[in-house]
């Protein structure tokens, strides 16, 4: 991997003598990430914890103050969207203050989306070990020597897009500090399990009681899973990290399992489908290599409409609802419904999977 210089010429790992930490972060990160460390992964964490203890207890005072301070306490463009930033809302998602279990409990029967706000006051990545704090997601990094896995490109569904593993500081240089990003330049960690790769963030949320609830079979649950097989029963709550800048895109597309999606930094637009809207909504098939994608939709969701019309002219008559999730909000999304959701501003959430 190619390293960022200094004046001087020599990189700033091997002017402090970190090269051979870069190396075994590296090494060990990628054991994780392509193999899966299966049956490794409680040694490779304790290595790099032990590591990262001992670079933080003999890194120079110069390197410290660079990663608290050198980066700013916010993510540029996250401070630079008003009211005409944002879609229009027509048909709002509804929404519920800090429900207690027995109303979450009753409302899923309806076997509708729900927005739920505080709903995470308590949480540490909202206070004080803030997410929106580019050094301090540095920090919890190793100084952003950690790897992690990048989506190169807008969606998954376009021709362009690929996939890369780069260390999260080169993340953060390359796409989320930018003080005028480059809207065909977008890269995003997406559905990444990035609390069992670094346990120290996954201290700072907690998994919702929510996610401990038994979802209730109703005819909408029963015909988002017809015809296919059923997911596995989960144990515990799957968690995934979604990080980008403004402007990344999961299209519309449908997932196996109850969802519980919590927004730590910034907002997203979301737009979501019953299950019995599908026959408008242009599901994709088994596309070359024999990858089933009929959980994805063919239609760019905010395409132009003359576009929409013209390719897909059901698609329009199709109903929906839509919010624009903010941070310390959650919103509940039934199995099997369809979902289009779009960053405004540089974004970190969690989603939380169970059935």
């Amino acid at each position: 991997m190619k390293r960022r210089r200094s004046h001087g010429g020599t990189s700033s790992s091997e002017a402090t003598g970190d090269g051979w930490i870069d190396e075994v972060v590296k090494v060990l990160d990628m054991a994780s990430i392509m193999a899966g460390a299966a049956g490794r992964a409680e040694m490779i964490e304790q290595l790099l914890s032990t590591l990262q203890d001992y670079w933080s207890e003999h890194r120079p005072l110069q390197t410290k103050c660079q990663t608290r301070e050198g980066h700013g306490d916010s993510f540029p463009v996250s401070e630079h969207l008003d009211s005409s930033d944002l879609p229009t809302i027509l048909y709002p998602v509804q929404s519920s203050t800090a429900p207690s279990m027995h109303a979450f409990n009753t409302h899923m029967k309806s076997a509708q989306p729900l927005r739920m706000t505080a709903a995470l006051t308590h949480w540490p990545a909202l206070h004080e070990r803030r997410w929106s704090s580019p050094a301090y997601l540095l920090e919890r990094t190793f100084g952003g020597r950690r790897l992690i896995p990048v989506e190169i490109g807008r969606s998954y569904t376009d021709a362009d897009w690929r996939q890369s593993i780069i260390t999260f500081k080169d993340f953060m240089e390359n796409y989320m500090m930018s003080e005028h990003p480059d809207p065909s330049r977008v890269g995003y960690l997406a559905q990444h399990d990035l609390f069992s790769q670094i346990p120290s963030l996954r201290s700072d949320i907690a998994i919702p009681d929510f996610c401990y609830t038994t979802p209730p079979h109703t005819e909408i649950h029963s015909a988002a899973i017809s015809g296919k097989p059923a997911p596995p029963q989960l144990e515990e709550p799957l968690l995934n990290a979604w990080f980008g800048p403004a402007g990344t895109v999961s299209p519309l597309h449908t997932d196996p399992y109850h969802n519980i999606l919590c927004q730590v930094v910034g907002k997203k637009y979301v737009r979501l489908y019953s299950p019995d809207q599908t026959d408008k909504l242009y599901p994709k098939g088994v596309e070359q290599g024999g990858v089933d994608m009929s959980n994805t939709s063919e239609v760019d969701a905010e395409a132009p409409l003359e576009t929409i019309d013209a390719e897909y002219p059901l698609f329009r008559q199709a109903r929906y609802v839509e919010m624009i999730l903010n941070e310390g909000e959650c919103l509940y999304i039934p199995v099997g419904w369809w979902h289009y959701v779009r960053s405004l501003s540089v974004s970190f959430n969690v989603s939380f999977w169970w059935n």
